[in-house]
């Protein structure tokens, strides 16, 4: 789906502690977090796994100030905006395009989207087997008491179940019976299970993959509510959750996050360590084809149907490359970084916050002890491509005193105080914030949300220094998981966030203070305009400091 700059982001659904999440989709992951804890029964609960810890230190680096390619640290200076190269055709000795197979019909539904939509259409595919009525109907209710009973507003059941209504309908290749739906939310229910059974009973012999109808039924109904933290995970999304809220890192996929702009497709980041990074793909790369198959927006989910240990070959088309870049990465297992940081001009502290992970905070703290070792006199803090997680309020308090209100949790009946915690599991710094209190900056984008908006958002409040970049996913809110019985799982908004001023952005997104963007042609041609504005806006200051 677009943003205001016409481009899309490529996201799967994903999290749960009590979790301040959005659903993004790395192909990295295969899915990903949101983080809220919740103390419902019937939310799952995992037990920490303080073993796993995932920071990078990259190496320094100079970026001089005003520099047009700050950021670029590989290559030599751009000085004039690149080129796009167009998508290669057989002329071009790309390998021939071939369509891809058939597979089942995608929902029909649009996903709820705010400022930048985070909500990806799961990917179905199964041996067709008789549908068992009552099992499906099962998981459907299970999904809807959920939502009923966990949506932080009152849900609007009668668009949900036509929503769900609708969908058995396309799936079925029949017509929707016309349906009155009232405001009883049992009723509501009957009147949906009747129309379903009536559907499935119009052609007997219809088939599909087990539990799969449901869950396309699940998908849309939690999209008709409208929230970015309210959405289906398959069963493989609800593990992958479970295991990186157990402070489990590790993942299996290629190892990339990919944005696409005008139907095709571009490697904004690869993860260190990952089989795409070992195999040499590098951000900026334009994907042109997988397996011989054209890749655009319309065909770039063919990736995410790849297996463990199946070897992929990977056409792209790189900035400064006259010819075609053929990789072959075979998908696998590496660790997922919670934080990479490094030195840049010999002074300022740059901490790249990729995920809120069970470990952020004590992992940002040791990124912040190692850096002022280092000769570290401020901060850069980029949660740029973060969707969120857990544990921001420790995060927070590595500028601020515990016990201080950094924002409030709203429901149907509470508004209750989000605290700052200088909580950590093993530090010198356990129980206060960090010493001394350096200038800091902070990058954001339209892909940063909840955990990564709420942090933005005490950065104001706080007035710690300013927001660069561009407005935030406005995704504000906590979500928890709940099982389905077949081993998926509904993620349901259970509280939306105001900050400690009551600023109410859920659906809107924090606005910077300074605005830089960052534009496809930029990411190919190695330029972090947001990046250098952070240096130089830091330059500035220190230099005023220490005249």
């Amino acid at each position: 789906m677009n943003n205001k700059n016409g481009q899309s982001k490529i996201f799967l659904p994903g999290g749960a502690k009590r979790l301040g999440l959005l659903p993004v989709l790395l192909l990295v992951i295969s899915l990903f977090l949101s983080a809220c804890g919740n103390n419902d029964s019937n939310v799952t609960v995992v037990t920490p796994n303080p073993s796993v810890t995932a920071s990078v230190q990259l190496s320094p680096i100079t970026i001089n100030s005003n520099s047009p390619t700050a950021g670029n640290t590989t290559g030599p200076d751009v000085t004039s905006t690149p080129v796009i190269a167009p998508t290669p055709t057989v002329d071009n000795k790309f390998p021939t395009a071939t369509r891809p197979t058939a597979t089942p019909l995608p929902p029909t539904s649009t996903p709820a989207a705010t400022e930048a939509p985070f909500t990806a259409t799961p990917v179905f595919s199964g041996t067709p087997v008789a549908i068992d009525q009552d099992v499906e109907l099962k998981t459907i209710k299970a999904a809807y008491d959920a939502i009923n009973k966990h949506l932080f507003k009152e849900p609007d059941t009668a668009a949900i179940l036509a929503a769900g209504l609708k969908e058995v309908a396309s799936v079925t290749g029949q017509t929707a019976p016309d349906v009155t739906f009232g405001t009883d939310v049992e009723s509501n229910w009957n009147t949906f299970s009747t129309a379903f059974t009536k559907l499935l009973n119009a052609d007997k012999g219809f088939e599909y993959p087990k539990d799969q109808l449901a869950w396309r039924v699940v998908n849309v109904m939690a999209d008709a509510v409208g929230d970015e933290h309210t959405y289906f995970m398959d069963t493989a999304s609800y593990q992958s959750r479970q295991n990186l809220l157990s402070g489990n890192n590790s993942s299996v996929g290629f190892g990339v996050v990919v944005t696409t702009q005008d139907g095709n497709a571009y490697i904004v980041r690869v993860v260190a360590g990952s089989p795409a990074d070992k195999a040499g793909i590098k951000a900026g790369d334009q994907i042109v084809s997988y397996d011989g198959t054209l890749i655009n927006d319309k065909t770039w989910s063919l990736i995410k149907n790849a297996q463990e240990n199946e070897a992929h070959t990977f056409v792209l088309a790189r900035s400064g490359s006259a010819q075609p870049v053929t990789v072959q990465v075979t998908k696998g297992s590496y660790t997922l970084p919670t934080v990479e940081y490094r030195l840049i001009n010999g002074h300022i502290g740059y901490i790249a916050i990729r995920d809120f992970f069970l470990n952020v905070a004590d992992e940002t703290d040791k990124a912040m002890i190692d850096l002022r070792k280092q000769g570290a006199d401020s901060w850069i803090l980029d949660v740029r491509e973060n969707p969120g997680g857990i544990n921001v309020e420790q995060v927070t308090g590595r500028f601020v005193a515990g016990g201080e209100i950094m924002g409030y949790n709203t429901n149907r009946t509470s508004r209750d105080p989000m605290k700052v915690s200088n909580d950590l599991q093993d530090s010198p710094n356990k129980g206060k914030p960090f010493s001394p209190l350096l200038p800091l900056v902070l990058l954001q984008d339209d892909v940063s949300a909840s955990s990564s908006e709420m942090l933005a958002l005490a950065v104001r409040d706080f007035k710690l220094g300013p927001l660069i970049g561009v407005k935030t996913a406005g995704a504000l809110g906590h979500t928890a998981a709940y099982p389905l019985g077949d081993g998926s799982a509904i993620s349901v908004t259970v509280d939306v966030y105001e900050s400690k001023g009551g600023e109410k952005v859920n659906g809107i997104g924090v606005t910077p203070d300074i605005t830089v963007e960052r534009t496809i042609e930029d990411i190919v041609a190695g330029r972090d305009p947001q990046l250098s504005a952070g240096v130089d806006y830091l330059e500035k200051l220190v230099a005023k400091k220490n005249p």
